[in-house]
């Protein structure tokens, strides 16, 4: 219990430091482990997933963004290890954010769990000044090294569920040396499994994502599973998209995703729409995960 308690104490007392806006795609529906790190090695063995997406299609300097994302656990039984990598290129500007989570698992009764994790890393922002068009030629004022800042960052969360229900908070940046852009930011997910039939299971949830002067973000999923093998969903961003989403079980080891967010923002005369692609493989046995397929 000693350490469940300096685990709590942690999270809670660094939720006081200031943050950075973070990324947000929308490859968590595919894996929970993109917004909270606490969902680190859920599966137990090594999970491996790769993202890629191409936001506002047609729009000069969109955002673009690679993800890979990687958790297993290790010994003692209930400890994870995980690996987040991201690459995020918007215009001139190209961010990199390499994190390695940990995080503990606290059985609360033989249906009920509870997994506190805490993801340190390393940011760099590099400022492409050579992808800059100039009315004249020869601006001196350009004339000088693109510029490159280091920060270190660090994410926690808190993940709690059972065989059917799920929910969860954390912080995707909680500090940064440097105090640049610092915001205060927060998640909150959950979600459901619903035995519809033999054939269907329908799976609604949710995320929350709150930043210090900024309006409150909110996402409503709707996900329905055909066979176990096929999922379909939609999903509801608040002010931003309608996101259309599937993934597909190929094998018990290999699954394949993709979503479509159509804009409704501001910017939908503007662009068509954002695309995300996600392959996944699994290298264990999904009996040993609490809902392999569903979350």
């Amino acid at each position: 219990m000693k350490k469940l308690y300096f685990i709590l104490a942690f999270i809670f007392i660094s939720s006081t430091f200031l943050g950075q806006h973070s990324t947000l795609t929308s490859n968590y529906l595919f894996n929970l482990f993109a917004v909270n790190p606490a969902y680190a090695g859920q599966k137990r063995a090594l999970d491996m997933s790769f993202f890629y997406r191409k936001q506002w299609g047609n729009l000069t300097g969109a955002p673009q963004t690679l993800n890979i994302l990687s958790s297993i656990e290790v010994k003692p039984k209930n400890l994870s290890l995980g690996i987040q990598y991201q690459n995020d290129k918007i215009g001139l500007t190209s961010t990199s954010n390499a994190k390695l989570a940990i995080a503990y698992r606290v059985k609360l009764d033989r249906k009920k769990t509870i997994s506190f994790g805490i993801m340190p890393g390393y940011r760099r922002i590099f400022y492409d000044l050579s992808k800059l068009r100039t009315t004249s030629q020869g601006d001196e004022v350009l004339n000088f090294n693109s510029p490159v800042i280091n920060s270190f960052n660090a994410s926690a969360g808190i993940f709690y569920y059972t065989k059917k229900i799920y929910g969860g908070i954390s912080s995707p940046e909680l500090f940064n040396v440097n105090k640049t852009f610092s915001f205060t930011e927060f998640n909150i997910i959950g979600g459901y499994v619903i035995k519809a039939s033999d054939e269907v299971t329908l799976k609604p949830s949710f995320l929350l994502r709150h930043i210090k002067n900024s309006p409150t973000q909110v996402d409503i999923n709707l996900t329905a599973y055909i066979n176990v093998d096929l999922g379909i969903g939609i999903a509801y961003r608040n002010k931003d998209a309608i996101v259309g989403y599937l993934d597909y079980l190929i094998n018990k080891k290999f699954r394949i995703g993709y979503s479509y967010d159509y804009s409704v923002g501001k910017l939908r005369k503007y662009n068509s729409g954002s695309h995300e692609i996600m392959l996944n493989y699994f290298f264990g046995k999904t009996s040993h995960a609490p809902s392999p397929r569903f979350f």
